[in-house]
């Protein structure tokens, strides 16, 4: 079987190109032929010809892992303290070992696994020796500067990994970079894994610690490569990405289990700085941290103003900047814990004084930032390892760690947060896959600061909390953003009472966050999951068609809002359901989506974040409490969407000590059993609570929400009716019993019992005509046309000209007419064209404008005549004019539309307004040449003079309106193209002639494309 060459692939039409997006070195070249083999417990040993050493070592039947080296000798990762791979007590696995001519076999229960001898490559099946996964396309490479393998794919194939990827999770058709990016915005890396997995069930962990990049781009092979001299990957084998990553996270480690109180609201600043005297400029008119300028401020200025504005909130970190410090350690710890806040440290330097600060001192947390893990890589896993130890040796506590820079493995000691930006829409539209992605790489705990730590807005702070509260970790950072504070009851209302009502939400929702969390550290799953993991039928389950959402488990799906009010007009649309029942969290209102899914428009209001829940969940409630402690939890309420069987098998533990790893937890089974589409009786078992730990309530009373759309004729407890209530009043007051309410999303079953043993079970049974007629819920409208025009508070003013007084650009974009932009009317200083520059919020295309000149009598006066717009995507790089034109003097609004370009920055340049149109008709005096000239081409315009010495002077300006104009992202696929199938800028070159599919220059026209040893099958090249 000979290796397919590689193609080569266009990134841009205008580009030529021969080799994949990772240069290889001059010397890589192939392992070459099977020349040897030997076998042991767990392991295959393999010679080549070229004297690479391969071997092939089995760690579990479906998990194995391939180690090359040159010269004879494998060479380790060079791990330090913290290694990438944490297990390595596996049993070895049954496996047997046969020569079948062309190829040696290896077999285990799960996997076969071929490799060939002429030349050494290798290729895996499943365990039936039939169904291809991959199989190399060309052997192992090997170089003093990288290493290759290149295997096949496919067109439907696709792949999640390489660790926290910001804006991202699928990358068909991309190049994945395994490497430190040095930035946080979208595109960066901050916590980037040598790890991958296919939609194809298996995936691959490199065990290094050098930058690599996986190119995913062609539908036929993959070439994944990192810089170092050897070669060492294990394989997951499992058959699913939910089998992958198990095994990935059990090799590499998992995401622990937090301390209850690390799931609620946190708060970050410095207090220790005299009172902002170090950060001037950088805080609200007005703001003081407190009296003293000292750590302890934070105990009356911030932690006591979440419980005066009855807001949640867990952890405070009150050392949060740099050179900050802290003074008076112990008791800031023991103040703020009379507020129900654990505390935690941002540690700059090292954790030299962590056994005092968790020992003595009370600290429970650690946030690790640039100034300690700056370094990266091996650097950054060990400085959390040695964080999350300085907990582990000084206390009973679970470590909580916060980093923002991480690798393969850190996982299992922190929370990878995305790093330092400023709040808008644009941030939160990128995190949503961000978070996804991150989860398909074992970060169970990924997130941003809540609105970012600079810049902000009263809305976006709210709409990026209403989603976060359906994530596991999040946290505020104040002391950068002169804007805002970012205290949730910072704002006014409505602001403070939407943040609150979704804080407490979260609250409420820990018990069922709480046992999807014990899942994710049994078993590596996501918290926050996309499509794939629980739909991998949907007709998009791997795409990034719907990145923009989330569910959290299985039941909740998650809608974030990344638009105002005022730009959305009120709607968050294309919101798309995977097949199945789901019904809105809010309003009860249910939608059936078929095979295909189902896209809808969700109407928002400011309080109304989209959330759908999975007809079939039960999800388990605590009662409200600002913080975990503050409330019993003797009661227990179910919210439960009755369809067909299901189940939720409910953990709890302490939810502070380490004693859950010991066998302290608990665990109760929920099932249910409904008819499906029609009423019917419904039946509940509540099982006992099995296990026990400390603090764990004895007894506990029922509360049960069931959403039935129909009146149950009676409803019985352990086979006894309970009473009926008439009024919503008589229940609360009254012992149990039941009512239905009619008017709670279109007909809730609301039932409660009294406080009972938790290790007896319970049976409650509605019994509902099946004949009884469901409440009808409307139908989910479609959003109106909202317009082309990018909403004013999307645009952010990069660059002013010099404005009148009072009339400054921003008036522009305010949708007000009677307010208008102007230039100052001092003409004493000629400045040439007038020009501003806007920051468009996101990268868009855009294709017009539209303009209206001043609306008063004198609207003649500043209209623009000839302009000019320009596109760019990084301030100052504007090339040339993307649409130059001239616009007629008019009275009323101007359109003016032009071939869409891409960009996230505008500049818009006016060469001359309307009072300095030239008249045809009138000739400079000071000019001698004759208009008449009979030479002179006909309809030319008359000669005119200037002074070449002098700017050209454009009068002033006056705009009352203008929009940008933004053309739709087009829907088809992106396409690959390669670069021989498209016309390039030249036939030839100052170097040569460019030739197609095979190599170029004198002598080397019919041979085969190569470069640094490896092939490709097409392409273009030149050679002087």
């Amino acid at each position: 079987m000979l290796p397919v060459f590689r193609k080569t692939l266009l990134a841009s039409a205008a580009l030529l190109a021969l080799a994949s997006t990772v240069p290889a070195p001059a010397s890589a070249a192939p392992v070459g032929n099977l020349s040897r083999v030997g076998s042991q417990p767990g392991a295959v040993e393999l010679g080549t010809d070229r004297g690479v050493t391969v071997r092939v070592e089995l760690l579990r039947p479906d998990v194995f892992r391939i180690w090359a080296g040159p010269a004879g000798k494998l060479s380790g990762s060079g791990d330090k303290a913290a290694p990438i791979v944490l297990k390595t007590d596996y049993p070895a696995p049954e496996f047997t070992l046969a020569d079948q001519g062309d190829h040696q076999l290896i077999r285990t229960s799960a996997l076969t696994l071929r490799v060939y001898k002429k030349p050494l490559r290798f290729a895996l099946y499943q365990a039936d020796n039939a169904t291809l996964v991959w199989q190399e396309q060309q052997p192992l490479e090997l170089s003093a500067e990288g290493s290759f393998q290149t295997l096949s794919t496919g067109a439907a194939e696709h792949f999640f990994g390489g660790g926290q990827q910001n804006g991202a999770f699928d990358f068909k058709g991309k190049s994945l970079e395994v490497s430190y990016s040095g930035g946080w915005e979208e595109g960066d890396r901050p916590s980037p894994a040598p790890f991958y997995m296919s939609s194809r069930g298996y995936g691959v962990l490199r065990n290094t610690w050098s930058n690599g990049s996986y190119d995913f781009r062609s539908d036929e092979f993959i070439t994944a490569s990192h810089r170092e001299h050897r070669f060492d990957a294990y394989y997951f084998a499992g058959g699913s990405i939910q089998s992958v990553l198990a095994a990935y996270t059990e090799l590499t480690g998992r995401a622990a289990l937090l301390p209850r109180w690390a799931y609620e609201y946190g708060d970050a600043d410095c207090y220790n700085d005299q009172d902002n005297a170090r950060k001037p400029g950088t805080v609200p008119r007005g703001w003081r941290d407190g009296p003293s300028g000292s750590t302890p401020d934070v105990v009356e200025s911030v932690a006591a103003q979440y419980r005066a504005h009855d807001m949640p909130g867990g952890w405070i970190l009150p050392n949060d900047g740099y050179g900050c410090g802290y003074t008076d350690l112990p008791k800031v710890v023991e103040g703020l814990k009379k507020h129900g806040f654990r505390t935690g440290l941002w540690t700059e330097n090292g954790v030299d004084k962590i056994k005092w600060e968790v020992g003595s001192a009370g600290t429970r947390a650690q946030k690790l930032d640039v100034a300690w893990t700056g370094q990266g890589y091996q650097f950054a896993l060990d400085a959390n390892q040695a964080a999350a130890q300085g907990i582990l040796d000084n206390s009973d506590a679970r470590p909580f760690l916060w980093t923002v820079m991480g690798w393969a493995g850190m996982q299992r000691y922190a929370v990878t947060w995305t790093g330092d930006q400023s709040g808008s829409w644009d941030y939160i539209r990128w995190h949503i896959p961000t978070l996804i992605g991150s989860g398909l790489s074992g970060q169970a705990y990924a997130t941003g600061d809540v609105d970012g730590i600079f810049g902000g807005s009263p809305e976006t702070f709210t709409r990026d909390l209403q989603w976060k509260a359906f994530t596991p970790v999040l946290m505020g950072m104040s002391g950068w953003s002169k804007a805002e504070r970012k205290h949730p009851w910072w704002f006014d209302e409505p602001y403070r009472s939407i943040n609150r009502d979704y804080l407490k939400l979260k609250m409420r929702l820990m018990p069922y966050m709480y046992t999807y969390a014990r899942q994710a550290e049994q078993s590596g799953a996501p918290i926050v999951r996309g499509l794939m993991w629980d739909h991998p039928n949907d007709p998009h389950a791997n795409d990034e068609s719907h990145k923009y959402q989330f569910f959290l488990g299985r039941d909740f799906l998650v809608a974030p809002v990344y638009r105002s009010q005022a730009a959305s007009k009120g709607w968050r649309n294309n919101v798309y359901l995977p097949q199945g029942r789901w019904i809105d969290y809010w309003d009860g209102r249910v939608v059936d989506a078929g095979a295909a899914g189902q896209l809808l428009d969700y109407p928002v209001t400011l309080e109304r974040l989209p959330v759908l829940v999975r007809a079939g969940a039960i999800i388990p409630m605590y009662p409200s409490a600002l913080y975990d402690g503050q409330v019993a939890k003797d009661v227990l309420t179910l919210d439960i969407y009755p369809h067909g069987d299901s189940s939720f098998m409910l953990y709890e533990d302490d939810g502070e000590t380490r004693r859950y790893q010991q066998g302290a937890h608990s665990s109760q089974e929920i099932s249910v059993r409904a008819p499906t589409g029609q009423a019917g009786d419904i039946a509940v078992d509540i099982g006992a609570v099995r296990g026990e730990y400390a603090g764990q309530e004895a007894r506990r009373a029922l509360r049960l929400q069931l959403h039935t759309r129909a009146k149950p004729r009676a409803v019985a407890l352990d086979g006894a009716a309970l009473a009926e209530r008439a009024t919503l009043e008589q229940f609360e007051q009254g012992g149990a019993g039941w009512i239905y309410d009619a008017a709670a999303k279109f007909g809730t079953v609301l039932v409660k019992t009294a406080p009972r043993d938790i290790r007896q079970a319970a049976r409650l049974a509605l019994h509902i005509d099946a004949g009884a007629a469901l409440a009808q819920t409307p139908a989910f409208g479609r959003a109106p046309d909202p317009g082309n025009a990018v909403s004013a508070d999307s645009l952010m003013v990069l660059g002013r000209p010099a404005e009148e007084p009072g009339h400054p650009l921003e008036n522009a974009f305010d949708d007000k007419p009677d307010t208008w932009f102007r230039t100052v009317r001092d003409q004493s200083i000629k400045t040439g064209a007038h020009e501003f520059s806007l920051a468009l919020g996101e990268r868009r295309m855009v294709g017009g404008f539209e303009i209206a000149p001043r609306n008063d009598q004198h609207w003649k006066s500043g209209q623009v005549r000839d302009f000019e717009v320009y596109l760019a995507d990084r301030n100052g790089e504007w090339g040339a004019p993307v649409h130059s034109g001239r616009l007629a003097l008019s009275q009323g609004k101007q359109k003016v539309e032009f071939a869409p370009h891409a960009g996230s920055l505008l500049r818009f340049r006016v060469l001359s307004t309307q009072e300095q149109a030239e008249d045809e008709a009138v000739q400079d005096p000071m000019v001698t040449a004759s208009s008449g000239n009979p030479n002179e081409a006909a309809g030319a315009k008359p000669a005119r003079a200037f002074n070449a010495f002098l700017p050209a002077q454009v009068n002033p300006v006056s705009i009352s309106e203008f929009r940008v104009l933004e053309a739709p992202l087009p829907t088809r696929p992106a396409r690959q193209l390669y670069l021989s199938d498209a016309a390039p800028d030249a036939a030839s070159n100052s170097a040569g002639p460019v030739a197609r599919d095979q190599a170029g220059g004198a002598g080397a026209k019919g041979r085969p494309l190569q470069m640094n040893g490896l092939k490709f099958r097409k392409g273009s090249a030149w050679r002087p």
